[in-house]
């Protein structure tokens, strides 16, 4: 009668735990776009085209060390992975994942959007041993690697969308530089051929122009 007791308390007890976990994970999923949950500072806009905007962001994310995964120019997205080594415990690294949207605003403006997650890995290595009797190690014979992913989640902290951004302003604004000297030589030869031609023309002005004579 006791044990029957204890195991019916047992269930109501792994039935309740079970609800309340239930419940928190539900409650967790509704508030994915809940404004407090939503990302900070990970939007900017631009003056220049998209298609301009677009071929800057790959190439920062190239320069940064990211992998790209995929770049789609019509729909602007822009997947891409790196992987970094912490730098004080090797045995650690962090799988990045970002996605940036590059899309059109009214206004002929460049809206882009990203959205990062990151995985801390764990990696041990174990030395495998030559026992003597089954028993006593005496010497390695290889080495196992293992591979855990002890945290992951969304990356929410604004100084690394700021960082990402400030990068993206700086090769935009080389990227402006570059197109305004590469125009101005060719204005300045515009400029040049258009002197020379008007240079040209007043001599031939000046021949054909004949003094008048009045008969007497």
């Amino acid at each position: 009668m006791r044990k029957s007791a204890k195991r019916f308390l047992q269930m109501i007890m792994f039935v309740v735990i079970m609800t309340l976990i239930g419940c928190a994970t539900q409650q967790e999923y509704q508030k994915a776009f809940d404004s407090q949950h939503s990302l900070s500072q990970n939007q900017c806009t631009f003056k220049q085209p998209s298609d301009t905007i677009f071929r800057i962001a790959k190439q920062v994310f190239v320069q940064h060390g990211f992998t790209i995964e995929n770049a789609d120019l019509r729909s602007g997205i822009i997947k891409a992975v790196r992987n970094m080594q912490d730098q004080k415990n090797k045995e650690y690294s962090y799988d990045i994942h970002v996605s940036a949207d590059i899309s059109d605003e009214v206004g002929s403006q460049t809206v882009v959007s990203l959205a990062a997650s990151q995985q801390t890995v764990f990696h041990r290595s174990t030395y495998t041993w030559w026992h003597l009797l089954w028993m006593i190690p005496l010497f390695p014979t290889g080495v196992e690697y293992q591979t855990l992913v002890v945290k992951e989640g969304n990356i929410t902290d604004p100084s690394f969308y700021a960082d990402f951004f400030n990068a993206l302003k700086v090769a935009v604004a080389k990227h402006d530089s570059a197109v305004k000297a590469a125009a101005k030589p060719s204005e300045t030869g515009h400029e040049s051929v258009a002197a020379e031609e008007t240079t040209a023309v007043k001599p031939e002005q000046e021949g054909a122009e004949q003094p008048k004579t009045s008969s007497p």
